[in-house]
């Protein structure tokens, strides 16, 4: 009886023994799993039963940043970078299946012209051009981008297709905006700190001309001069600064307006009157109306969207980013 009792607790021993051996190996393959596997599998955007991985975001990133990265030598901003991924993945699937009922369609036809487009050598006016010479250059083009970005022929065919598709949207959504329409003459500052917004309040206070300061705070602007003159604004092209814009008083400078990530103090010269909107002002408004349908099919009724992309996803997408990034090199002493 002892010793039927001794060999039960050996036994009892062996197989704690092997459940605690079990339990250690398969600790580090969890890990390998939890950090390699389950990742790039998980799903990040999900339309109408459509999913996107979180692997696929990470490959567009990547593409993106070698992409830049070979074009530039710069580095892309990481800390923007995967929600832009994230968002234009989300537009591009609503797009998509949107398309059929909208009667938007793109052929294999316009694909191909279009990556043509994008990668066909433009030779310099006047340069005597062999076409043989240029195709071969094409193809040369393609296959270094194709190369960089890791991408496979038909990742990025799709990939234009999709690009083609919400140039053909924005086209169709463009048709409703006017071409003549109530505007006013806007000059701004347009500043990102506190600093420089007290520094400009502080010149205004003090006499110091309007187009001197934006010479000397306002940041780089894609729509004021060197002077902060902008010219004619209709209504909805910066909706946050219409309240201003379209009710101040003429040649008064505003108080700090809040256009995050930036502050701006508006000056208005002229209008509101009507007027023929101008081709920087109608592309402004193509996006807009743009942002206005995405913002639509984000209605429940519509579509049935679902995002998983919080810290620990961005973290893990940057981390692959950053495997594209050289080290700095060291300085020398």
């Amino acid at each position: 009886m002892r010793r039927e009792r001794e060999h039960q607790q050996q036994r009892w021993v062996l197989a704690f023994a092997g459940v605690v051996i079990f339990v250690i190996l398969a600790i580090p393959a969890y890990g390998y799993y939890a950090t390699f596997v389950a990742p790039p599998r998980r799903t990040a955007v999900e339309v109408n039963g459509v999913k996107h991985s979180l692997g696929e975001v990470a490959k567009v990133s990547k593409a993106f940043a070698a992409a830049y990265l070979g074009s530039s030598g710069g580095q892309p901003d990481l800390s923007t970078l995967p929600l832009q991924i994230v968002n234009n993945m989300l537009s591009e699937e609503l797009i998509v299946q949107r398309a059929p009922e909208l009667g938007i369609t793109v052929t294999q036809d316009e694909v191909d012209a279009e990556v043509r487009s994008r990668h066909y050598p433009a030779p310099k006016a006047g340069q005597q051009t062999d076409p043989e010479a240029l195709e071969r250059e094409y193809k040369e083009n393609l296959r270094r981008y194709l190369d960089t970005t890791k991408f496979s022929s038909s990742d990025y065919r799709e990939i234009v297709r999709r690009s083609l598709l919400r140039e053909k949207l924005l086209e169709i959504l463009s048709e409703q905006i006017p071409g003549v329409q109530e505007q006013v003459f806007a000059n701004w500052i347009r500043v990102k700190d506190d600093t420089a917004v007290s520094n400009v309040q502080k010149g205004l206070t003090g006499g110091e001309e309007f187009d001197r300061l934006a010479r000397v705070y306002s940041v780089a602007d894609s729509y004021a001069d060197d002077n902060g003159v902008v010219g004619w604004v209709p209504k909805e092209a910066f909706p946050l600064l219409d309240s201003t814009l379209f009710v101040i008083e003429r040649d008064k400078v505003s108080d700090p307006v809040s256009n995050p990530p930036d502050t701006y103090f508006i000056k208005v010269t002229a209008g509101p009157e009507l007027r023929e909107v101008s081709q920087n002002m109608r592309n402004l408004l193509k996006t807009r109306v743009l942002e206005k349908w995405m913002d639509q099919q984000f209605d429940p009724s519509k579509n049935d969207i679902k995002v998983n992309f919080g810290s620990l996803e961005y973290g893990w997408v940057i981390d692959k980013v950053r495997e594209l990034i050289p080290a700095p090199t060291p300085q020398a002493q």
